[in-house]
C-alpha cells in the first residue's frame, strides 16, 4: 500500500541502512588495522641504523680498549668494529668506570651493547641480557711464582687476595672461598686486571682470581706469576644487550658470529689477542738461531743500508725487526699492523712506503725509530736515549712522556731508562693514568717490547762478532753460549 502510494517500503530502508552500518564497520576495522601497524614502531635494528651508530660501552684495559702508538686497539675495540661494520655502522665507544657504570649506560639508552669480555654470571638483570656467547674462560687463582704451597683451595686459608666485582665472580667466591671458613678476599670494582696483578707481583696481594682471558693476555708482562689453578665451571663470555620490544639486534649479533667463525676472522682476531703464538718462543735462542741462518740473509743489506742513512746500529734495526715480525716479510696482524717492521697504514703513508715491500718496511720502521730518538730531548745520553726511542717507537712518544713525567714526579730520573721502566707499567693503572695528560697505555707492553728488542740486539752483536772469526759457531751452537751483558 505504501508502494503504492509511492511511498518508501521500510523493509527496503532499513536493509540499506543495514548495509551502510556493515560498510562502516569493515572500513573502521580496516583503518584501525592500519592505524595500528603505522603506530608499532620498527625493529630495534632499525632504529640504529637509522641513526648511523653502533655505541658500544667499554672500560678501558688490556682486554677490551686502550690507545695504542698509533690508535686504540683491544680485542673488544676491533670485535665491536667489525660487528658495527657488519650493519653498515660506525662504532661509538662509551667509557665506563666500572662494571656497576657499564650496566647504568644500558639501562640509560646510552649504550646499544656492553663489550668488556663479561662472563655470564647467576645473577641475571632483569632489564638486561646477554648476546650470544663468543668465549670460554675460568676463574683462575693467580699467585707468584716465588710464594710455593697454593695447590688447593684450602691452600689459600688465611692469605689477602682480591678480585675484580662485575665480572661473575661474587657468588662462586662466597661459594668456594667463603670468608667464614676462613678466606680472605675483598672485590674491587675500580680496577682493572693489571692492578690486581701488579699488587700479587709486588707482594700486597698473596693471591688474585681473575678470568683466564684476562691473565692469557697480561702473563707475558708478569713472567713472575702462574695459574695455580681454577675454580668453578667454566663461563661464557657475551655482550649485554638492554632488555627491548624485540630481539633483531641480538638476532644479528648470532648471524654476524656465525659468519665470522665459518670465514675464520674470529678465530684470528682471537688468537691475535689471546693465542699463545709469541708468548715466550721470542726469546727462546734456539729460534732466533735457526732465523738467523734462514730469515736473515735475505734482509741484511737492507738493514746495513738503512742503518748508514739514518745513523742507527743496523743490528738494532734487525733486532726490532725480529721482535715485530720474526723476520717475516709477510707478517699481518688483524689489528691493521704488517710487514717486516709491521707498519700500520698510517705511519707507512707519513713515510710515503710500501709496508708490504721488504725494502720499504725496513726503511719505514728507521725512520720512524730515528724521527722518536731526535724528539727526545737532547740532555739524555746513550745508552738511554736509544731505550727510551724504542719505547716511544711501541707505545708512541706523549706516553712515554706521561711516564717520564710520573718518574720525574716520583724524585727519579726520567732521562734513564732505568729508571723510567719502573714507572711505565703504571700507565695501565687507572688511578695513575687519570693523573696523566694521555691517559691509559699498555706501559707493560712497552718493556717488554724494549727489553726483548734489546736481548735480541745483544745476541745478534754477539753472533756478527763471532761470524768474522774463522771458528765462528755453527747453529747447533749450545742456546748457553748465546748469554750477554745487557747493557
Amino acid at each position: 500500500a505504501a508502494a503504492a502510494q509511492g511511498q518508501p517500503n521500510v523493509q527496503i530502508i532499513l536493509a540499506r541502512v543495514l548495509r551502510v552500518k556493515v560498510a562502516c564497520l569493515i572500513i573502521a576495522a580496516i583503518l584501525a588495522v592500519a592505524l595500528g601497524a603505522c603506530s608499532q614502531p620498527p625493529p630495534t635494528l632499525e632504529v640504529i641504523r637509522a641513526g648511523g651508530e653502533l655505541r658500544v660501552a667499554t672500560l678501558i684495559s688490556a682486554t677490551t680498549y686502550y690507545d695504542g702508538a698509533h690508535g686504540p686497539l683491544g680485542f673488544e675495540y676491533d670485535f665491536a668494529r667489525s660487528f658495527a661494520k657488519s650493519l653498515g655502522l660506525e662504532a661509538r665507544f662509551v667509557f665506563a668506570r666500572d662494571y656497576r657504570e657499564l650496566r647504568a649506560l644500558l639501562h640509560d639508552n646510552k649504550a646499544h651493547i656492553a663489550a668488556a669480555l663479561l662472563p655470564i654470571g647467576t645473577a641475571v638483570d632483569p632489564g638486561l641480557r646477554y648476546g650470544p656467547s663468543y668465549a670460554v674462560t675460568r676463574q683462575a687463582v693467580i699467585h707468584h711464582r716465588d710464594r710455593t704451597g697454593f695447590e688447593t683451595k684450602d691452600d689459600l686459608q688465611g692469605h689477602p687476595g682480591a678480585a675484580l666485582d662485575g665480572r661473575g665472580v661474587a657468588t662462586l667466591l662466597e661459594r668456594e672461598l667463603p670468608r667464614e671458613a676462613g678466606y680472605s678476599w675483598v672485590l674491587h670494582d675500580d680496577a682493572v686486571a693489571d692492578d690486581l696483578l701488579q699488587a700479587v707481583h709486588d707482594g700486597t696481594l698473596d693471591f688474585a682470581v681473575l678470568p683466564s682471558l684476562d691473565f692469557d693476555t697480561a702473563r707475558v708482562y708478569y713472567p713472575e706469576l702462574e695459574t695455580a689453578f681454577t675454580i668453578g665451571q667454566p663461563q661464557p663470555v657475551a655482550w649485554l644487550f638492554r632488555r627491548g620490544r624485540d630481539d633483531s639486534l641480538w638476532q644479528a649479533q648470532l648471524e654476524f658470529l656465525r659468519q665470522a667463525r665459518e670465514t675464520g676472522v674470529f678465530d684470528a682476531l682471537f688468537e691475535n689477542y689471546f693465542g699463545r703464538n709469541g708468548d715466550f718462543d721470542y726469546v727462546e735462542s734456539r729460534a732466533l738461531l735457526r732465523h738467523y741462518d734462514e730469515r736473515l740473509p735475505a734482509y741484511r743489506d737492507d738493514f746495513v743500508t738503512m742503518g748508514e742513512r739514518t745513523n742507527v746500529d743496523w743490528r738494532l734495526l734487525a733486532a726490532m725487526a725480529y721482535q715485530e715480525s720474526l723476520w717475516r716479510a709477510d707478517a699481518r696482524s688483524p689489528t691493521g699492523v704488517r710487514g717486516l717492521m709491521m707498519l700500520t697504514r698510517r705511519t707507512a703513508e707519513l713515510f710515503e712506503v710500501d709496508r708490504l715491500d721488504a725494502s720499504d718496511s725496513i726503511e719505514g720502521g728507521a725512520r720512524y725509530f730515528a724521527e722518536m730518538k731526535e724528539k727526545l730531548p737532547a740532555r739524555i745520553d746513550e745508552p738511554d736515549r736509544t731505550w727510551l726511542a724504542l719505547a716511544a717507537y711501541n707505545i708512541g712518544p706523549a706516553h712515554l712522556e706521561d711516564a717520564r713525567v710520573l718518574t720525574d714526579r716520583a724524585g727519579d730520573d726520567p732521562d734513564r731508562w732505568a729508571d723510567v721502566r719502573s714507572h711505565l707499567p703504571k700507565l695501565a693503572n687507572k688511578r695513575w693514568a687519570r693523573k696523566t695528560r694521555f691517559g691509559y697505555a699498555r706501559g707493560h707492553q712497552a718493556v717488554h717490547f724494549v727489553e726483548n728488542t734489546r736481548r735480541y740486539y745483544d745476541v745478534l752483536r754477539w753472533l756478527e762478532t763471532e761470524a768474522a772469526v774463522p771458528t765462528a759457531p755453527s747453529t747447533a751452537t749450545p742456546s748457553s753460549k748465546l748469554v750477554s751483558p745487557v747493557l
